[in-house]
């Protein structure tokens, strides 16, 4: 199975999320986090929102602009399901029932959407409205081999 990763290449990502309560991780798991998406029909929540371009850390839920398609072991998958769902608890979803169901939606639909890259490609999102949902649209890069990143 596979899924996102965080990649972080220098403190960019932390200054421009700074006010969306940071960066994720380098190599921390990532979902694309459409419910984190403001409405943009309307506008941002805030000044500088960036939940139309960025991916949500799963245990720090900070952001990051890129993601890596990697494998994931199933007991990782599982903790990543686990944490989404204690989360969306203190988000206050009404039962940890339903809490568990989103997060179970959102990890399948991020595994999902990694089959249809190869492994080890570099992602980044851009999220627009689209009649009564939203369209989201992924670029795919190589990955890079520079500087201290390490796959």
């Amino acid at each position: 199975m596979r899924f996102l990763k965080a990649v972080i290449l220098d403190v960019s990502d932390a200054r421009v999320y700074a006010d969306e309560g940071g960066a994720a991780r380098d190599g921390e798991w990532v979902v694309p986090g459409s419910w984190t998406v403001c409405d943009l029909a309307r506008g941002h929540r805030r000044e500088r929102c960036h939940c139309d371009s960025s991916f949500v850390g799963v245990g720090t839920r900070g952001r990051a602009t890129i993601a890596e398609i990697a494998d994931i072991a199933p007991e990782d998958y599982a903790a990543a399901v686990g944490t989404l769902a204690a989360y969306f608890e203190t988000l206050g979803a009404p039962t940890p029932e339903v809490a568990r169901a989103a997060a179970e939606d959102e990890c399948r639909y991020t595994a999902e959407l990694c089959e249809a890259f190869e492994p080890e490609v570099w992602i980044t999102v851009r999220r627009s409205p689209e009649g009564e949902g939203w369209g989201e649209r992924y670029s795919v890069f190589r990955r890079l081999m520079i500087g201290s990143h390490r796959p």
